[in-house]
């Protein structure tokens, strides 16, 4: 078995704060039973279901494959079909089944749980679904509306909306590819389409479809003579709408109001396309509106996502952070555009984000840059974006003088986003490089970061669990063998009775060691799958993703192979541990001046080296 005696490096990525399902609690006793997500856990096999998304070939025990969360071009990224698991050598991401389809489709952990469900045929109750009552009849509205204004833009009354689009060059396969549809000029369309049942009028009211009549009994649309962009989750829902006046009605945009489905600071324009390009590139593209995000894709650049009538919010930040790194901000080049971008720059560096900013030639849109100078205009200007951060402190030292009043101004703008910096060493790259272009000690300069805004700097690295630093767990090689042995046939539990109390590790090694064995205790054979698993309690995130990365990276399969390693890393801790004591016993030796004692101590360290010499046999005959 080849495993390091470094310490285990950790990526920690749990769901963003706030999430359902960041614990157990949440799941077994709020929404989704324990027993049912057990079920779907039992069923939705990891092979089938990894092989749904990626080619899987088998060598031994184990599925090989490129990863999907990041590009290569030799296969890292393996799937344990005995353990229930996967993991990737190349990025260290690993879990179980609910893992892998929370990341790679962007899901909570209850959507994750429904979506298998669904797929292999595990009946969840009705009362399970999020938000009020049942959220199930508002995505059926919504998906029944989207699939009607889908409908409508090619029918003879879709005209004015197909020559609109005809106009802004956007071709057949965007159309097709986003979903786009049309909201007739009649004030019932959509009514008669749902053909006026009670429940379903109630549902398409809740999520803004269509409203009350002031002056008569009865409903009308809400949505009339508009271009329509369904805006998907990738869950498959549909959150909500947005659409285009294609006549002299205001606001020439109108977006769907809150509701159970829809989030405005939430939801992202395009988000369900992009994220197959967001995992190969590690970035997201951020735009303004609907038609910059289909002209990016138009040049190739289908990373792009959009806010949804509003500016970039915390938990628009949070969930970036949550598919990437790096955002970049591609806006318009006016002064609007530049303050829009900057606004958003401490929202997502407090969520752990590096920015980039483009900035479009002044007077032009994605898509006419794309029409005037080609989709290669448009990518150039993508790849020339520069760190934000750096170009607003470049900007304020340019504009600073010799006085030490100029100085105070650059630090006073400046400070307030070097503080929200959540990575330290970041941070202090940046104070170091902008003291010695100010000339001022480091010191003074740290001092002023940590009393902008009112707030000390070190605030901001606890803003999100999303946002929290890789840390190192240590867990040595002896730890990890054995921990991966028992991952691997959790039947052999019962051969720690021989690992003495005293022999036993400390730390998070033993943390992780006694999580283990517990979870096999109550979990048999689904131990491992169950402690990688987003529902998992009793475990923390960086200790459940070292756990992710031994077991992933151990290769102790066979019955006869776990044997040998347990009964091998029992033998050792034991040997440590007597060594340790061996060596205490001659230290006292070494200062005893008490017959008794010394008997005592001498026949201790018999008794010691008797017990060193069993276990190095056992050791010899493994």
């Amino acid at each position: 078995m080849v495993l390091g005696t470094e310490p285990v490096f950790v990526k920690p990525l749990p769901p963003p704060k706030g999430w359902i399902g960041h614990n157990k609690s949440e799941v077994g006793l709020g929404r989704i039973p324990e027993h049912l997500v057990n079920e779907v856990r039992e069923r939705a096999d990891i092979v089938q279901v990894v092989s749904g998304y990626i080619t899987l070939k088998r060598s031994g025990a184990r599925h090989w494959g490129l990863c999907p969360f990041h590009s290569e071009k030799t296969p890292s990224f393996q799937v344990h079909g005995d353990k229930q698991i996967f993991y990737c050598f190349g990025c260290g991401v690993g879990g179980d089944v609910f893992a892998f389809r929370m990341r790679h489709d962007g899901l909570s952990f209850p959507d994750a749980i429904r979506a298998l469900a669904r797929e292999f045929g595990v009946d969840l109750p009705v009362s399970t679904e999020e938000g009020h009552g049942s959220i199930a009849p508002l995505h059926a509205i919504n998906d029944a509306s989207a699939a009607y204004f889908r409908g409508k833009l090619r029918s003879p009354e879709g005209a004015p909306g197909r020559r609109y689009l005809s106009s802004r060059g956007i071709p057949e396969d965007l159309i097709e590819r986003f979903q786009l549809g049309y909201a007739p000029t009649g004030w019932d369309g959509l009514i008669q389409h749902l053909d006026g049942k009670p429940s379903a009028l109630q549902s398409a009211e809740a999520v803004g479809l269509i409203g009350k009549r002031q002056t008569s009994d009865g409903h009308y649309d809400r949505f009339r003579n508009r271009l329509i962009f369904p805006i998907a989750e990738p869950s498959g829902h549909i959150a909500g709408f947005g659409a285009r006046a294609l006549g002299d009605d205001t606001p020439k945009y109108l977006n769907s109001p809150e509701s159970p489905t829809y989030k405005k600071g939430r939801v992202l324009f395009g988000l369900p396309l992009a994220l197959d390009a967001i995992r190969k590139k590690n970035r997201v593209i951020v735009v303004e509106g609907y038609f910059d995000v289909i002209a990016l894709h138009r040049a190739g650049l289908t990373e792009a996502v959009a806010p949804c009538g509003t500016a970039v919010t915390v938990d628009h930040a949070r969930r970036l952070r949550r598919y990437a790194r790096e955002v970049v901000l591609l806006f318009d080049g006016d002064d609007a555009g530049q303050k829009a971008a900057e606004r958003s720059l401490p929202i997502l560096l407090t969520e752990g984000v590096r920015v980039r900013a483009a900035f479009l030639p002044v007077g032009d849109d994605p898509d006419t840059l794309v029409e005037r100078s080609g989709p290669e205009a448009l990518r150039a200007c993508v790849e020339a974006a520069v760190p934000l951060l750096d170009h607003l402190i470049e900007r304020s030292l340019k504009t600073a003088g010799d006085h030490a009043w100029d100085t105070a101004n650059v630090v006073e703008a400046v400070a307030p986003l070097l503080r929200v910096l959540v990575d330290a060493v970041e941070r202090a790259s940046y104070i170091n490089t902008l003291a010695m272009r100010l000339n001022l000690p480091v010191k003074t300069l740290e001092t002023a970061v940590q009393q902008s805004a009112g707030q000390p700097a070190h605030r901001a690295a606890v803003a999100s669990p999303a946002t929290q630093i890789p840390q190192k767990v240590d867990v040595d090689s002896i730890v990890q063998v054995l921990l991966c042995a028992l991952a691997t046939h959790p039947e052999l539990l019962p051969m720690l009775d021989k690992l003495q109390q005293e022999w036993r590790p400390s730390g998070e090694a033993g943390e992780l060691l006694d999580t283990l064995t517990t979870a096999i205790r109550g979990h048999g054979p689904q131990a491992i799958s169950y402690l990688l698993s987003p529902a998992a309690e009793g475990i923390s995130e960086s200790l459940r993703d070292a756990l992710s990365q031994i077991v992933g990276r151990g290769d102790v399969d066979t019955l006869i192979t776990a044997e040998r390693a347990i009964q091998d890393c029992v033998a050792q801790l034991g040997l440590r541990q007597l060594e340790r004591k061996s060596r205490a016993i001659t230290t006292r030796l070494e200062s005893c001046n008490d017959p008794t004692e010394l008997e005592s101590l001498l026949e201790e360290k018999q008794q010691t080296l008797a017990l060193r010499h069993q276990l190095q046999s056992q050791m010899e005959q493994v």
